[in-house]
Parts: structure tokens; sequence; C-alpha cells
């Protein structure tokens, strides 16, 4: 009876199940990942969103600050060239 026990345990049809409830196993600790991933890219995502948004924010009171400069400057310049 221990050699049908054996037989049985070691059939392929055993062994296929066994290797799909591994498989299965792996797959749902794959879709957990995956979703925390995404998750976390989304995070990422919308604080790169709002990071460009305030750079572009700064930006344009830079550039106006450096366009103000650079007309200051040219203006010198062209006072000096007088």
């Amino acid at each position: 009876m221990s050699n049908s026990n054996e037989l049985s345990e070691n059939s392929p049809i055993s062994e296929a199940e066994q290797r799909e409830k591994v498989a299965a196993s792996l797959l749902d600790k794959l879709d957990a990942r995956q979703d925390q991933v995404i998750s976390d890219l989304d995070g990422l995502n919308d604080q790169i969103e709002d990071l460009i948004d305030s750079w572009r924010r700064g930006s344009s009171v830079d550039e106006l600050e450096l366009t103000e400069d650079d007309t200051a400057a040219d203006t010198e310049e062209q006072a000096d060239a007088a």
C-alpha cells in the first residue's frame, strides 16, 4: 500500500498540481508586488508633477528677474558705448 501512496505522490498529475499551487502562490505575490509598485509610481508621478509645477512657477519668476537684469546690463553697455 505504501508503494501506491508513493506512486500517487510522485505521479505526473500530482507533481503538476503541486507546481500549479506554487505557481499560483507566486502569481499572487507578484500581483500584490505589482500593485504596490504601481501605487509607488503613481505617488512618485504626483510628486514629479508637483515639482515641475513649482519649478515652472519659480522659473517664471527667475526668467522675469533675468530679463530685467539683462535689460539693465544692456542699458549700461549702451551708456558705456555712448
